[in-house]
């Protein structure tokens, strides 16, 4: 049993119930029947059923410990496997998790004679969406018939600072508008 070719062989009936003994051969990484020593391809494996196993038949017979009846088992528990390579593995699924913070949608109006003003403004709004760990989703611009520009701005922060951020800019369009004036002034 010490030659390079030797595997340890444990024998379980194959998850697909197909009634056939198998062991994971790691030499080849892969199952081989216990009978044939080749491998195993499980005729109740196919690739309509989307490789989910056969319902096993239950044993009704709970004394019966001959190992006969077909496994209801979907998982490998040979701890020695390469599982990664073994698709009669069974990954348990762990139920998902909704770690994501609920978020606020919501958009501002961006409107200036000039694309520095609009960009001046996009970039204070796009540095107190980031500050507040929000995104911004998209934009749309309009030509207005006074040959303003009006720009759309689309995005998302945590629940309950949508209303801080549309503070925070009102404030600063209201005194980039005095400044505006006093300039032309």
């Amino acid at each position: 049993m010490s030659s390079p070719n030797a595997t340890n062989i444990n024998p379980k009936d194959c998850v697909y119930a197909c009634n056939t003994k198998i062991y994971w051969n790691a030499l080849a990484s892969e199952y081989w029947e216990v009978s044939t020593k080749k491998k195993h391809i499980c005729p109740n494996r196919s690739r309509n059923n989307n490789n989910k196993p056969v319902a096993a038949q239950t044993n009704n017979n709970n004394n019966n410990n001959d190992n006969t009846g077909p496994k209801t088992k979907h998982y490998n528990n040979n701890p020695g496997s390469n599982y990664n390579n073994n698709y009669n593995y069974r990954k348990p699924w762990a139920p998902k998790v909704n770690n994501k913070q609920p978020m606020d949608n919501s958009l501002e109006i961006l409107q200036g004679s000039s694309t520095d003003t609009i960009r001046e403004q996009y970039e204070v709004l796009a540095d107190l969406i980031k500050e507040y760990n929000g995104k911004t989703h998209g934009s749309q611009s309009h030509i207005l018939a006074n040959d303003s520009i009006k720009l759309i701005v689309y995005y998302e922060v945590p629940e309950g600072m949508r209303e801080e951020i549309k503070r925070k800019f009102g404030d600063f369009a209201r005194d980039e508008i005095k400044i505006y004036h006093h300039h032309q002034q």
